[in-house]
């Protein structure tokens, strides 16, 4: 499964520039703050299948459910079983 400093560096990347004094915790939530939209979500998902080769989201996976925190992000991810690098 992914860590928490990897998925919201993927969040930070993609979405915030990097932007460390972004206050982004496990449960901010990434639509209703305005880190991104359902598009991002598409993108972010594409980004997460990059990072994590074993991990394959099919479409209607893409939704607020599961990607719509870091901690349900990390939950999906722990829920497909996707192998990290170390």
């Amino acid at each position: 499964m992914g860590t928490v400093i990897e998925v919201s560096g993927i969040i930070k990347k993609l979405f915030l520039k990097d932007e460390q004094s972004c206050p982004l915790e496990v449960d901010t939530d990434l639509l209703q703050s305005g880190i991104c939209d359902s598009l991002g979500l598409v993108i972010l998902s594409a980004e997460l299948e990059r990072a994590y080769p074993s991990l394959q989201i099919f479409d209607q996976e893409i939704h607020r459910e599961n990607f719509g925190s870091i901690r349900k992000i990390l939950k999906f991810l722990e829920e497909k079983k996707v192998e990290i690098k170390e």
